[in-house]
């Protein structure tokens, strides 16, 4: 799916899942240039942090990719994220319009299901696509206009790389997507494995503990 996804596929490798300070703001409706400014901080919507989000778009043959705004959604009950609106066109043969979309996310405490949802339409031999790789191994993805869930062993954060493309044949025809969503649910969970988040709690616990006994003695 172009170039540009290789290149995303090795930061993949590379990037390394670091917590997000805990006091990011709540995510509100802004343009796509305001998210990316965030940087690591990130923006927070119900429990979940996300940071370090780049957008890229790709074009070829007549295609073309308008960026719009974020928006926070809670698409299905339980699931929170993020909704990219965005215009992808890919208007004739032999066209494309390809939108690459990474960033971190940070449940609360854990994450245990991924939301992907694609708006848009096609007709002749036009195509409409959207692959989803999580840094935990699942991936996601649609082959048309829909929606799909993938669950997964509770994990306390996840770098996601979503690659959408539209595409037109030699046959004729358009291709045009609107909107990219992806949400995520949470699940509590024992402290192995919770990472910073669950140590400090640990140590909370313990030193409540501790001055308990002392005034038991």
């Amino acid at each position: 799916m172009g170039k540009q996804w290789l290149v995303t596929a090795a930061a993949l490798i590379s990037t390394p899942l670091l917590g997000v300070p805990a006091w990011a703001a709540p995510c509100v409706t802004g343009s796509v240039a305001s998210y990316v400014a965030l940087g690591a901080i990130g923006c927070n919507v119900d429990g979940f942090t996300f940071s370090n989000i780049v957008v890229n778009t790709t074009v070829s043959n007549g295609g073309s990719v308008t960026l719009g705004n974020f928006t926070p959604v809670n698409p299905l009950p339980g699931e929170f994220g993020l909704l990219l609106n965005y215009t992808a066109l890919a208007p004739a043969a032999n066209s494309t319009a390809d939108l690459t979309w990474t960033y971190n996310v940070v449940g609360v405490p854990f994450i245990n299901d991924a939301f992907l949802a694609l708006a848009g339409n096609t007709t002749g031999s036009g195509q409409a696509q959207v692959s989803e790789i999580l840094s935990n191994g699942v991936t996601l993805s649609l082959n048309a206009p829909g929606s799909t869930v993938a669950t997964f062993a509770p994990v306390p954060s996840l770098f996601v790389m979503k690659d959408q493309i539209d595409f037109v044949g030699a046959a004729g025809g358009t291709s045009t997507t609107s909107a990219l969503t992806n949400a995520f649910s949470a699940v509590p969970g024992p402290i192995a494995g919770a990472g910073l988040p669950g140590l400090l709690a640990a140590c909370s616990g313990l030193i409540f503990l501790a001055r308990r006994r002392r005034k038991l003695a």
